[in-house]
């Protein structure tokens, strides 16, 4: 039966579906493209010559995606597809009448965000509308590989970087492009005879034109759901998925300003490390990863910030172990803010620090991963399924005394064994128009010890979440519902209730209580949103809640509990080109939210547009206002403060990537009634070769004005006003300039040279401090006048202050917290693929920092100091070498 149907399939017209199950959701007739068994493959040299090309059927009709939606591309392309027994083998035959500007430039791989050239092959392999496979190909040869779900809709997965081979040739027609996609590295159902989505498309950088062999219109819903069919694949066996990629490590750390008599470092310290990456294709949907002593020191290093709230700053994912496939494990709550899973809390810093103990310390800046493993996949009845779970060692700082006898040396511990695991499902229906899904996520630490007596031992977080679509895709409900609870201490689960997501002591509430003697807290969160996402008109309406007992950063990332939001969104899209403009939008969005007392901040409203010109410039624009209201977290616990009503304003300007200068410029203000206000500018200049090697510098400068920024609290049971404490505040003046530099250089597709520097110098002024009067105001009296005191100590850094002098309110004394500081990181990698999965990396680590009480912000001179600071570098060869069985 086999045999006569790949043959009718052959011989049918390319726009008729061989079922009518396999229509779209949108009611059109997909396109077919045929995929010709093929004996003898052909060879993978970027070029058309070989016999077997000339047996398989060649697909033409590409349309324009932009500009001007739905018109013939202006150069055409024929695409060609082969398979055996082992891999899918794809060619395509890219015409243009100019070859000689066919960009060319190399970039690393998986530079999704650079224009070039380029041809991609995008696979649904279980057709379950929902899944994109992404193989594409510069006309450098420089590859791009990614995966993303949910029909389009989530975010890009490019950690996932698949075994293939794709070369590319240019010649006097345009250009042409080969590829080899193994099976091996694709998940598929077992069928006997295989019907998988697919869509070709070309990126034509000259013409500023991107076209698909499947078009559909740019306001339609859905991507993944729209594809055509890629027919003929049938009896491929099932293929053999061992993977390992073992790895050896040396490094050698070379730091200035060690003291004389360091137990631990003289200035020069070495190590080396081995450690193996698994995977494991348990079937053809599903794989198990697995790591062992996982080593990233050619991850590039995080950005230098100064954070003076008292909330966490959010870090991206770098790890490729956990980069690679972190999509299946995303689940959102309150609009996206909160992440159920957040990655960066394996192998994190030690919770607790050993410095100041001794004189000498030695402590490790992350805690070892002994071990991680990942199932995931797909089945072909739509279930998607991911569980993730890692090992992290007890980490231990050692600390020395220098006595006559010689060093006295202890170990510290700084962080418990601790075990993470998240469990991901998710189930799509009527061809991934509906679906549901649930997450668990749990840690379990060894924390008995007095030493993390503030840890919390275990913690787990469950969740619900579902969506429906109607309409051809074009309207969408969703929701979601979560419980946490975390166990400990008395004193973690105090600190819990103290942190700065929730503050229950806050005095002036009623409706949750600090009590120091629970072992345990619960939460729940929720949220509903309607959206239209189809057409020229689109809205999203929603709401959500997080309660006060809400936790999820044992596992997760969270700023805030105690919420309840309120948000709408309505934005209006032009596609078709105008006498000024590619594409445009409009939009307006409000929000609100409350804690559940009632209390927040005044409503806001904000105005959006983006405009992509003909020049491939294009223009963001968004303008803002929020009302007064009542803000509780202010006083870090105490009562409610005033929250001042302001505006806002943003631009950012891009200029046209393709040029060999180009750049953008972004700036946004905002500016409070009680005389706080912010600016943000960044000017960042690009300079790339034909050739592919690029420059590009960053300057970021930001500048905060506060009026009243909060520096303590202390008790004073005359403080009637603000129920027996003083809360302290005093304006507050910071600025940071950060200069991002990043330098390229790429020799081939599997060799090139990266250079990352960030030098960056910030300070932070604090002027003469100032008492909040009375609770729900924004009233302040400043120490100094009147009968208030307020007395320095320059020498020990110190401000005391009393709110009445020589009566009965208590004096407080504490840090002046004003600072100036400079710091540089900089990585610099040589990273050569010298074999297909097989890698060798060259690498130099660098780190430059210095904390200085000054608050004086002296850019120029700072920036130029940094380099006369004591140095930390880390020299490093790492190679893995990978073996398929």
């Amino acid at each position: 039966m086999l045999l006569p149907l790949a043959v009718l399939l052959q011989t049918q017209s390319a726009t008729v579906a061989p079922r009518p199950e396999l229509m779209h959701p949108n009611g059109r007739v997909p396109r077919a493209a045929i995929a010709v068994p093929t004996v003898t493959p052909p060879r993978i040299d970027g070029k058309l010559d070989d016999a077997a090309w000339a047996a398989a059927n060649p697909e033409r009709g590409f349309r324009r995606d932009s500009p001007s939606d739905g018109k013939p591309a202006t150069q055409d392309t024929e695409v060609r597809v082969l398979f055996d027994r082992d891999a899918l083998y794809v060619a395509a035959r890219l015409y243009d009448d100019r070859p000689d500007l066919i960009s060319r430039r190399l970039n690393r791989r998986d530079s999704f965000s650079s224009f070039n050239d380029i041809f991609f092959v995008i696979l649904d392999p279980h057709h379950d509308h929902q899944t994109q496979v992404i193989f594409g190909v510069t006309a450098a040869g420089e590859r791009r590989d990614a995966i993303r779900t949910g029909d389009g809709q989530r975010e890009l997965d490019i950690g996932w970087d698949p075994v293939w081979e794709a070369a590319t040739s240019i010649d006097s027609l345009g250009w042409v492009a080969e590829m080899r996609i193994p099976f091996s590295q694709l998940r598929f159902s077992s069928a006997p005879e295989q019907v998988w989505g697919v869509q070709f498309r070309r990126d034509n950088v000259r013409a500023a034109e991107a076209v698909d062999w499947e078009w559909s219109p740019a306001t339609e819903p859905g991507v993944v759901s729209k594809y055509g069919h890629l027919l003929g694949l049938a009896n491929i066996p099932a293929p053999r998925r061992i993977e390992l990629l073992p790895y050896l490590s040396s490094q050698a750390r070379l730091t200035q300003g060690i003291p004389p008599g360091n137990p631990f470092d003289d200035g020069s310290v070495t190590s080396a490390t081995a450690g193996v990456d698994l995977k494991y294709g348990i079937s053809t949907a599903f794989t198990l990863n697995a790591t062992i002593n996982p080593d990233f020191g050619q991850v590039e290093a995080d950005p230098s910030v100064v954070n003076l709230t008292a909330f966490e700053t959010f870090f991206e994912e770098r790890r490729p172990f956990f980069v690679e496939g972190a999509d299946l494990f995303s689940f959102s709550g309150t609009f996206g803010s909160d992440r159920f899973f957040y990655s960066r809390r394996v192998g994190r810093a030690p919770s607790v620090s050993a410095a100041g103990r001794a004189p000498f310390v030695d402590q490790p800046s992350s805690t070892a991963i002994l071990g991680a493993a990942k199932l995931s996949g797909r089945s072909s009845s739509g279930w998607s399924i991911g569980v993730l779970n890692a090992v992290t060692r007890a980490e231990y700082a050692r600390t020395a005394e220098l006595t006559s006898s010689g060093a006295q040396i202890e170990r510290v511990p700084i962080e418990p064994l601790s075990n993470y695991t998240v469990a991901r499902v998710r189930r799509d229906l009527n061809r991934g128009t509906s679906g549901f899904g649930f997450i668990v996520t749990g840690v379990q630490r060894d924390a008995d010890s007095v030493s993390f007596n503030l840890l919390r031992g275990s913690a787990v977080v469950g969740g619900a979440d579902f969506f429906h679509r109607w309409q051809r895709n074009t309207f969408q409900l969703s929701g979601n519902l979560g419980v946490s609870r975390v166990n400990g201490s008395a004193a973690a689960i105090a600190a819990t209730q103290l942190a700065s997501a929730r503050y229950f002591q806050r005095p002036d509430q009623d409706y949750v209580g600090f009590d120091p003697t629970r072992t345990s807290l619960s939460g729940f969160t929720g949220q509903i949103q309607l959206d239209k996402v189809g057409g020229d008109w689109t809205y999203s309406i929603g709401a959500n809640a997080s309660s006060p007992g809400f936790e999820i950063n044992d596992a997760g990332f969270q700023i805030d509990a105690d919420r309840i939001r309120l948000a709408g969104f309505v934005n209006r899209t032009w596609t078709r080109p105008t006498r000024l403009t590619r594409r445009a939008n409009l939009g307006l969005r409000v929000n609100q939210f409350v804690n559940f007392g009632g209390e927040g901040p005044g409503p806001a409203i904000d105005i959006v547009s983006g405009l992509s010109l003909h020049s491939l410039s294009s223009v963001s624009l968004s303008a803002g206002y929020q009302l007064s209201g009542q803000d509780d977290r202010a006083t870090r616990g105490g009562p409610l403060v005033r929250s001042p009503g302001k505006v806002n304003a943003s631009v950012l300007y891009s200029l046209d990537s393709r040029r060999t200068v180009s750049g953008r410029v972004r700036a946004q203000w905002s500016a409070a009634d009680d005389g706080t206000n912010t600016f943000l500018g960044e000017v960042r200049a690009a300079v790339q070769t034909r050739r592919g090697h690029s420059l590009s510098l960053t300057p970021v400068y930001t500048r905060q004005s506060y009026r009243a920024f909060y520096t303590g609290s202390y008790a004073d049971p005359t403080a009637t006003e603000t129920f027996g404490r003083r809360y302290v505040f005093a304006p507050f003046e910071q600025q940071g300039l950060g200069i991002q530099t990043r330098l390229e250089f790429y020799f081939t597709p599997a060799l090139s040279l990266q250079l990352y520097a960030e030098p960056f110098v910030a300070s932070a002024s604090f002027a003469s401090p100032e008492r909040l009067l009375r609770a729900r105001s924004g009233d302040f009296a400043a120490y100094g006048i009147g009968t208030s005191t307020l007395t320095r100590d320059a020498a020990a850094g110190t401000l005391t202050v009393d709110a009445d002098g020589a009566g009965p309110a208590p004096a407080f004394t504490y840090a002046d917290p004003s600072f100036s500081i400079r710091s540089l990181r900089s990585n610099v990698v040589l990273r050569w693929e010298y074999r297909p999965g097989s890698t060798l990396f060259l690498v130099w680590n660098q780190a430059r920092a210095n904390l200085d009480r000054d608050p004086r912000f002296r850019a120029l001179r700072d920036l130029g100091n940094i380099f006369g600071d004591d140095m930390r570098n880390v020299l490093l060869v790492k190679g893995n070498y990978y073996f398929s069985l």
